[in-house]
Formats: structure tokens, sequence, C-alpha cells
């Protein structure tokens, strides 16, 4: 059975098709995604009436290639760009009117917790950290023996930094100096392990993006998963720079990101700097593959 999933979030909107089997596992088909930028349209916390219609053209087109390959069962979530608005239900409402949708708004421990049971198809942590840098949040996940021990969600992701502190599309020094700050109090404020973990882990587009950019500069297999915390100072340091090599390294692997990798790996390096003694693993599985099993499949969550 083919199963569409979108991912509504504050970045990018993701379309992605799974085969179905009773036995409960799944097939990726194929995916699809739009840089709706959703985050860019939110105006004193509510989002714009533009912002809804970007998003309804979006679903819209989603619709009509599923109708185009017969498709039939589709479930759309939507994370901290319809969560972290006060205009939520309107946006809900009007996205159903025009497209027929109803929108599954979940709470941010929901999706820590969801891009966990997504990553386990990828990987089995015994413990560490797991995190989803999004446009408009960041999630973490505390693992231990092999299970979710705490998660939470901050206001704080790659896109709504940009727009917050970034005034052109590369950052400044001084904005650079602003975004790191911004970033350690977030942190600080935030339930954070008192100790470091051998390995953490990662999952998401900024994330997987990071991974190709850093496997390009180190020559590596495209297919390698793992980077190593000086690898990540290393590549954070020269993305800040804004170097020809750093424009033509994400230029390369990321040109839909152009705006938003530099906020997204200065996290992550945060994130490193904290948590991890040795390395880092980016999972090729996170929330949709979570949704797809926990709330669609097993219908457990």
């Amino acid at each position: 059975m083919k199963t569409a999933i979108i991912d509504l979030g504050s970045n990018t909107i993701r379309l992605s098709v799974y085969n179905t089997f009773e036995n409960g596992t799944f097939e990726l088909l194929f995916s699809k995604k739009e840089m709706a930028g959703l985050a860019r349209y939110i105006r004193r916390g509510e989002l714009s009436q533009a912002g809804i219609e970007k998003a309804c053209t979006t679903l819209k087109t989603f619709q009509n290639l599923l109708y185009l390959l017969k498709v039939e069962e589709l479930h759309v979530f939507a994370t901290a760009s319809l969560r972290n608005i006060i205009n939520t239900d309107e946006a809900i409402h009007l996205i159903y009117q025009q497209t027929g949708i109803l929108v599954d708004v979940i709470s941010g421990k929901l999706e820590a917790n969801l891009g966990y049971y997504g990553a386990l198809e990828a990987l089995r942590p015994e413990q560490g950290i797991l995190f989803d840098i999004g446009g408009g949040s960041t999630e973490l996940v505390e693992v231990r023996s092999h299970e979710i021990f705490s998660s939470q969600s901050m206001p704080m992701g790659s896109l709504n930094i940009f727009s917050q502190y970034v005034t052109k599309l590369w950052p400044k020094e001084k904005e650079v100096e602003q975004i790191q700050s911004h970033i350690g109090d977030m942190l600080q404020k935030a339930d954070l392990p008192d100790r470091k973990f051998n390995r953490i882990y990662g999952i998401g587009g900024t994330a997987r993006a990071v991974l190709r950019i850093i496997n390009d500069y180190y020559e590596k297999d495209r297919n390698c998963n793992v980077f190593t915390c000086k690898e990540l100072e290393e590549i954070t340091a020269l993305l800040v720079s804004k170097n020809q090599q750093a424009r033509k390294l994400i230029l390369n692997n990321c040109p839909d990101r152009v705006h938003t990798i530099i906020p997204g790996i200065l996290i992550i390096n945060h994130l490193s700097q904290s948590l991890a003694k040795e390395d880092i693993f980016i999972s090729k599985y996170g929330v949709r593959e979570g949704y797809l099993c926990h709330r669609v499949i097993k219908n457990t969550i």
C-alpha cells in the first residue's frame, strides 16, 4: 500500500511517499521538497495570509502529484511552522478550506520523540543525544538503555535565527557573534545532560546538509554518515569565514540552504561542544518515518 506523508515545516515542506507492508515495515519510494520558508511570513507572532497561501499552494501541488501517481492515503503534520504561532486554529481552518486537508499540529515533545522513533529505522543507539534542527525549532532526545529518557523542543531553528540576526545573505562577523551568544543562551536554559557522550546523533535536513559538505570537503565516500567533532569544528570555522571555498561548498552541496546553513551548523557545533566527545552520526530517517510508523501504521502515539 502506498502512503504519503507531508511535513509542513518552518523552512521546508516535504513530501515522502512510502510502500507500507502488513508486517509494519516500509520502503521510501521518493521524496520531494519545497523551500517554502514559512517562518519568514510570521509577523508579531502570526502566520500571515501570504504564508498560509504559500502553504496551501505547495500542498495543492503535492496533491496533484499524488493524484497522478494514484496515491490515495495522505497524512499531513506540522511542527513549529504552525505550533509556534498565535493563529494556529485560523491557519488550520484556512488550509482545510482551500485544500481539504486537516493538518495534524504536533507538540515539540512529540516531534522530538517521533524523530527518535524514525531514526531507529537506521540505528539503535544504546545511549546518547539525538538532535533535529529545523527551521523554527530544535528538538533534543536523551536516550538511555535504548529508551527515551527525556525529550524537549527549543524555539531556535536555522531559519528563525537567520531572520532575526542576519541582514543580508551571509552573516557578518558581528552577526555571527550575536548568533553564537543566542545559541549559548538557549542551551543554558535547556535541560542538557551534565556529561558528554562518545557519539551523538542527528536527523533532519540541516544535519544531512552539513554531512554532505563535510564528506565533500574531506573527500569521503558520499554514503559516509559519520563525521568527527574536529571535522565539524573545522568546517564551521570555514563556512563562517565566507571565503570562496566556503561559498563553493555551500552552493555545491545545499544551494537551497544558502541562507540557513551557517546558523544551522553553528547550532550543531554548539551541541557537539557541549555533548559529544568523538563524533556525530547522521541518520537518513527522522520525523516523517517516525510519524509513519507510530502515528499511521501502528497508531501507538
